[in-house]
């Protein structure tokens, strides 16, 4: 929804915990570029400012590469009695082989045409009625040459699967994609100049800004993380 006056503020409060404090929007909207985006806000669970942002931030920095953005997610679990120190680096880890892979010219998937040299992603990381921590990761893509994310044994998603099978040493059953339902898409095309084609993936990426299961371990251990395209762009 395009705002008719001038943009408004985004008003949150900050909430504290034993090792900080986090801002957490206030109300079920967020403005951002003149536009009102609804996000996953529940009477339980308020959407962490200090996460959505970022990866706002990042979508910004890929429609000003790219005309057309894919967006897809999925879900890393980790062997059982994995600390968090581990996972985290592993999830590190990840990205950057992810970063290494797909913009080689040998080693990328044979679905990809040519190496793609920039592109943004993210995680967060949660443990809420699991025992163990678990992770959300998404990841943004030039839409002219990723337009499915794939599968355990192909594409970008084969690749997931093969580097998280290697930093882990367990198997392609830790790597979950997102698939379609009533809620969500399984995957999101973001068009630069089309405010509105970031409806959908505001309010689906709020929901892994949500404040319920982000565990402080008081060890500097990190709940979440994106790239850094956005730092280096040009506005």
């Amino acid at each position: 929804m395009t705002l008719s006056t001038l943009e408004r503020p985004t008003l949150y409060r900050y909430v504290y915990h034993d090792f900080g404090r986090y801002p957490v929007l206030e109300g079920n909207c967020l403005y951002h570029k003149g536009y009102v985006y609804k996000v996953n806000a529940t009477t339980n669970s308020g959407v962490r400012l200090d996460i959505l942002k970022p990866i706002l931030e990042e979508l910004d920095a890929m429609t000003h590469h790219y005309s057309r953005v894919f967006l897809s997610r999925f879900d890393l679990r980790v062997p059982a009695g994995t600390p968090v120190s581990v996972s985290n680096e592993w999830v590190r880890l990840l990205g950057k082989s992810l970063r290494e892979r797909l913009g080689s010219k040998l080693r990328r998937p044979k679905s990809i045409s040519e190496p793609i040299k920039k592109f943004a992603f993210g995680w967060v990381r949660e443990r809420e009625k699991a025992i163990h921590e678990h992770y959300h990761f998404w990841i943004a893509l030039p839409h002219r040459l990723v337009k499915s994310l794939g599968n355990v044994e192909s594409g970008v998603g084969g690749l997931i699967a093969e580097i998280w099978m290697k930093l882990t040493g367990g198997n392609a059953s830790l790597v979950e994609y997102a698939k379609s339902s009533s809620k969500y898409s399984g995957h999101y095309v973001i068009r630069r100049n089309e405010p509105e084609t970031l409806e959908g993936p505001v309010y689906w990426l709020s929901y892994l800004a949500k404040e319920r299961g982000k565990t402080q371990t008081g060890k500097g251990d990190r709940v979440h993380s994106t790239s850094r395209i956005s730092s280096v762009t040009t506005k």
